[in-house]
């Protein structure tokens, strides 16, 4: 049976009769959402009426949901937020060949993608995209703002029995044909006057590197700080990136690392080094991209920073086999 979903504040609605998030995704109502397998916390929303069977499989009458684990019982009025400008943009399945794959280290591959002549792949700097290869789906963020070419760069890590990297990592050729189907999420960077805080571990540094690419060529103007987490020198694989940054008019790169001695920069975690240096968050918009543990620790944190939850963007990794 279909219910009606009121979302809050916009007064927008529409039709749900199984799951909250794809019904409204199938309507190209773009709500808040990153990994819609429940583990992120990205879609949760706000039951304001009506009642909804949750991810635990409760009823909740009032109270937080994921819209990505839950459907509705009757008409509902969520409080949950949407992005018009993410409206105009078309989902699509395209084919596409490979430009070329390097492997900066033995774990990460940069793989570009180039599209048919004729496509026109339209995406915002920080969503991501499902390769499909072989039969095997896996989700990737952009590493690319792509206004300057028609080719996408995915930064991908190798999992350990994980079937797209034993493809990606046992010697993928150039031209190779594979499909995408894309874009999709809801992790990019909103205007505002406020500082901009970006967070990231390990492939978390890939839509990052995009919005970074978007602001330069925007001109945008705000100050900037980039921390980025991994645990040895070696790996801080992407090297264009602090030259990348340097171009904004107001911007630091903050490489911090948790597993190396002999490191004299920053050590420990990316979310304890950013609290390091700002000790209040109240006027920062931060986007945090990597593993999930990284993310809810950052949330928490930052919160007791006076940082508000709706100035927190997140995209969380969660590595499939």
């Amino acid at each position: 049976m279909q219910y009606k979903v009121t979302l809050a504040p916009s007064g927008v609605h529409y039709s749900s009769e199984d799951n909250l998030l794809d019904d409204a995704l199938a309507k190209n109502l773009m709500l808040e959402h990153s990994c819609k397998n429940g583990d992120c916390g990205v879609c949760e929303a706000s039951v304001l009426s009506g009642q909804v069977l949750d991810q635990n499989g409760c009823v909740v009458t009032a109270g937080t949901i994921l819209t990505c684990q839950s459907k509705p019982l009757s008409d509902v009025t969520l409080e949950a937020e949407f992005f018009p400008e993410l409206a105009e943009i078309k989902q699509q399945t395209l084919p596409c060949k490979v430009s070329s794959i390097s492997y900066p280290t033995k774990d990460i591959a940069v793989l570009k993608l180039r599209f048919p002549p004729t496509a026109k792949f339209e995406f915002i700097a920080g969503q991501y995209l499902d390769l499909m290869y072989k039969g095997i789906k896996r989700s990737y963020s952009i590493a690319s703002s792509m206004s300057t070419s028609h080719e996408v760069e995915l930064h991908i890590r190798n999992v350990p029995q994980g079937k797209m990297s034993e493809h990606i990592f046992s010697g993928i050729k150039d031209n190779q044909l594979m499909r995408i189907e894309g874009p999709k999420g809801t992790f990019f960077t909103r205007s505002s006057d406020r500082k901009l805080v970006f967070l990231a571990t390990g492939t978390g540094i890939a839509p990052v590197k995009a919005m970074i690419e978007r602001l330069v060529e925007s001109g945008d103007t705000r100050k900037v700080m980039v921390y980025w987490g991994m645990r040895t020198p070696s790996e801080l694989y992407c090297k264009d990136l602090e030259n990348l940054i340097d171009k904004l008019s107001d911007a630091l790169f903050i490489p911090v690392l948790s597993q190396s001695a002999d490191w004299k920069g920053r050590k420990g975690y990316v979310q304890n080094a950013a609290i390091e240096d700002i000790k209040d968050l109240d006027n920062c918009d931060v986007y945090a991209c990597g593993s999930v543990a990284m993310i809810e620790s950052a949330r928490e944190l930052f919160s007791k920073h006076n940082l508000s939850k709706q100035h927190f963007y997140s995209d969380a990794f969660t590595p499939a086999k």
